[in-house]
């Protein structure tokens, strides 16, 4: 059904829109590398990651389908939440929560949890 993936992203106060990807969960990590390159000088922003991060979809997704954003109820301590964060997976690639102060990255409830992305 898809090669899905959720990405999430968080500063000290905030956490971003859920970004949908339905076809290319297992391009996140090498996307999170380009925004992380392209944030240089403005980490700690999660409404402007995760902008950055639809654009970059965007650019490599073709098409109006595969790529969505909605909004979520998610507070900074739910994302610490395994329980919490593996319930929102839409499984396939999981669930990526990305600490935007180094873009570090945990994945919940998919097949990136077995290979985290700098600090968990």
């Amino acid at each position: 059904m898809g090669n899905r993936a959720c990405v999430i992203f968080f500063d000290h106060n905030r956490v971003s829109p859920t970004v949908y990807l339905h076809w290319h969960g297992d391009a996140v990590p090498r996307w999170l590398d380009q925004l992380k390159a392209t944030m240089h000088g403005r980490f700690g922003d999660a409404a402007y990651a995760a902008a950055r991060f639809v654009g970059i979809c965007h650019a490599n997704i073709e098409g109006n389908l595969s790529l969505g954003i909605w909004s979520n109820a998610l507070s900074l301590a739910d994302l610490r939440r395994t329980d919490e964060m593996e319930a929102e997976s839409p499984g396939n690639a999981g669930i990526v929560v990305v600490d935007t102060s180094d873009f570090s990255w945990r994945a919940y409830g998919g097949y990136l949890a077995g290979s985290q992305g700098r600090r968990p």
